[in-house]
């Protein structure tokens, strides 16, 4: 269904007069570029989960566990064709940015978007040329290192197993954060900073579940700003909503750039 004219227009003029607009994003805007959710039916997590807990390759604790173990592991099933990290690392191989994420790096270079804080680990928004970036879950293209906090490119993960931080010796991982690990302290920082000071919020394609990020859209509104919804069906987010706009955010995104 298109969206009405309307509650564009009237999107678009709350967005023109915001001093410090943030988008905090979802898995619902990549989910239009080919990316399965990790939630929902057929999402990676679906897939993956035991009868109890995180599945093992997405488990934090797994990996303190046994690093080494764990990253054997992860690198057997990214040459799995039928592992579902394989079918996930080629899905986001094969991705590309969609309208949704070129409209939002148009925001920010018209210099109407202050920042993007993304849920996503696909590096979409950078493809799209996105710069203003905060990535609360990490990015797919990086590693971290547990000791320093040292993010590298993953193609320079060194050798050794486990691997190990260049700068430091310590425990290298993926930069995306793991089911049961603490969101790193300087990323989350500067997400609630970026909530605490935006006057307006667009919460694109988020299902409004997992915190922190859940949370950030009420500390924004919280200290006075206007919260804009899209996404395709209600979530727990929407009362706090001062506008929703109902639809899928790669059709909906164009439209409130172009009203602008």
């Amino acid at each position: 269904m298109t969206q009405t004219t309307q509650p564009i227009q009237q999107a678009a003029a709350i967005v023109a007069r915001a001093h410090r607009l943030t988008a905090l994003v979802g898995a619902g805007l990549s989910a239009s570029s080919g990316i399965p959710t990790y939630r929902g039916p057929g999402g990676l997590w679906t897939r993956q989960r035991p009868r109890q807990g995180a599945p093992p390759l997405l488990s934090y604790q797994e990996f303190v566990r046994d690093p080494a173990a764990w990253w054997q592991a992860r690198l057997a099933a990214e040459t799995d064709p039928s592992h579902p990290i394989y079918q996930m690392k080629q899905a986001v191989d094969q991705a590309a940015p969609n309208p949704g994420h070129l409209a939002l790096a148009q925001l920010e270079q018209r210099g109407i978007l202050h920042c993007i804080i993304t849920q996503n680990v696909d590096n979409l928004h950078a493809a799209a040329g996105s710069r203003a970036v905060l990535e609360i879950h990490g990015n797919r293209n990086r590693l971290r290192c547990l000791q320093c906090h040292r993010r590298t490119p993953r193609n320079t993960q060194t050798p050794q197993n486990p691997p190990q931080c260049q700068q430091c010796n310590g425990l290298l991982k993926l930069d995306t954060v793991m089911f049961g690990e603490p969101i790193p302290p300087d990323v989350l920082q500067a997400c609630r900073q970026a909530a605490e000071q935006s006057d307006c919020m667009l919460l694109v394609g988020t299902s409004g579940t997992v915190n922190p990020a859940a949370r950030l859209p009420l500390l924004a509104k919280e200290n006075g700003a206007t919260l804009i919804e899209i996404n395709p069906e209600a979530t727990p987010l929407t009362p706090w909503c001062d506008l929703s706009l109902t639809g899928p955010a790669d059709a909906i995104l164009p439209q409130l750039l172009n009203s602008i």
